[in-house]
């Protein structure tokens, strides 16, 4: 999967998404004010719902985020009065933004266990931060204008920690990306610009759509979970048979095996045994002629081609094959952790790093009528071991 993929697939999607919807609701505000008091309720139970839904699923980072803006929420349309929220908005802007940052770069936990006290005090420390900074900007304005430039106003320095954190946390959902860390940065921006520009949005607006995004990347998330090899990014064995359920009466199935991989694992360890996974994962993958890969379980792997009979495949698993055959593997000393710089030059102008190479062995059968699936792929298991059985390296039906 290349890496502008990725980031198309964990951020830009989700952030055209949120901006889409907000730029739907713009377009019919008029329309939906009728809808209003509905709309004003929504925050209140898709909050709720995002957070059973995030601890079942044990992203407690999103449960919290949703109980911490359920609270707000809560807190800004039933509590505070105009004045309170006009006296202490810069406090509560601040703090909610060091919070959300925080969520961004810490791990999912348990949410009864040690970890929760951790996350409380976190939150609290947050919090009390974003009330110091505001303080302190204030107790010492006149000393600050002295030294910085004329054009630095009170209200850049006071929210300058939000924008490092709105950096901060966009360098990080680019960088690591995924669904959890996007839906945070979203959260930032959305908690900013509820404080910076509300006439953007309503607070019940930006409730509702981060309280649908936190649902969908939990949901879109166990989905990968369950469908997908988490260290060759394959699709599973369970979405292999999912597919079962949608192929028809013509398509062929072909089943891989890393020739010698146990010993090649007891040779040069897991770690290494573990690279050429999803090295041999990855060749796969890009197998042509509308191959769909799934990592069936240890080192075998199995190919689908709907609509295609053995001749119409041969071709393409060949290709497969001798893309595995010709890459070699560097296998790198464990020295070189701990070696300089200048160390590592001269051993790699030298050659002294060892490469091996793997070769796959491929089965392939074709259904046939009145056949089932575990039928069609015994026969591919039996074109596999005929394979192995002539040398292994090659291609059998």
């Amino acid at each position: 999967m290349s890496a502008f993929y990725h980031s198309c697939r964990y951020f830009l999607l989700p952030v055209l998404f949120v901006a889409g919807a907000l730029g739907a609701i713009s377009f019919y505000q008029v329309n939906l004010q009728q809808w209003q008091q509905i709309i004003d309720q929504l925050p209140y139970w898709l909050l709720s719902a995002a957070i059973i839904i995030a601890l079942q699923f044990n992203r407690s980072r999103l449960g919290y985020l949703a109980l911490l803006l359920l609270g707000y929420y809560f807190y800004s349309t039933k509590l505070a009065s105009s004045a309170e929220q006009q006296q202490y908005w810069q406090q509560i802007l601040l703090g909610g933004g060091l919070v959300i940052s925080w969520f961004a770069f810490i791990k999912d936990r348990g949410v009864w266990s040690p970890h929760f006290f951790v996350r409380l005090i976190g939150i609290i420390l947050c919090m009390a931060a974003g009330f110091a900074w505001v303080w302190f900007n204030a107790e010492y304005q006149q000393q600050l204008n002295e030294y910085l430039p004329a054009n630095g106003q009170i209200n850049f320095r006071v929210l300058l920690p939000l924008y490092l954190c709105v950096s901060l946390v966009w360098i990080l959902s680019l960088w690591r990306a995924n669904l959890v860390h996007t839906s945070i940065f979203i959260s930032l921006v959305l908690w900013g610009a509820h404080f910076l520009a509300p006439e953007l949005v309503t607070l019940s607006v930006s409730m509702t759509l981060l309280a649908a995004l936190y649902i969908l990347t939990v949901l879109s998330d166990s989905y990968f979970l369950a469908y997908r090899d988490e260290l060759t990014g394959l699709a599973s064995r369970r979405a292999l048979f999912n597919l079962v359920l949608s192929l028809g009466r013509k398509y062929s199935v072909a089943m891989v095996d890393i020739d010698h991989f146990k010993k090649f694992n007891d040779t040069y360890g897991h770690d290494v045994g573990d690279q050429v996974l999803k090295l041999v994962a990855s060749k796969i993958a890009a197998v042509r002629g509308g191959g769909k890969a799934f990592r069936y379980g240890g080192e075998e792997f199995t190919i689908i081609f709907s609509r295609k009979d053995v001749s119409a495949v041969l071709g393409h698993l060949e290709a497969v094959r001798e893309s595995v055959e010709d890459y070699d593997i560097v296998l790198r000393d464990e020295k070189r952790k701990t070696q300089s710089r200048a160390t590592r030059s001269k051993e790699q102008s030298r050659n002294q790093y060892k490469t091996v190479s793997v070769t796959i062995s491929i089965g392939v059968a074709e259904h046939e009528n009145g056949e089932t699936f575990e039928q069609t792929m015994k026969r591919s298991d039996q074109a596999l071991y005929k394979a192995k059985k002539k040398g292994r390296n090659q291609v059998c039906s």
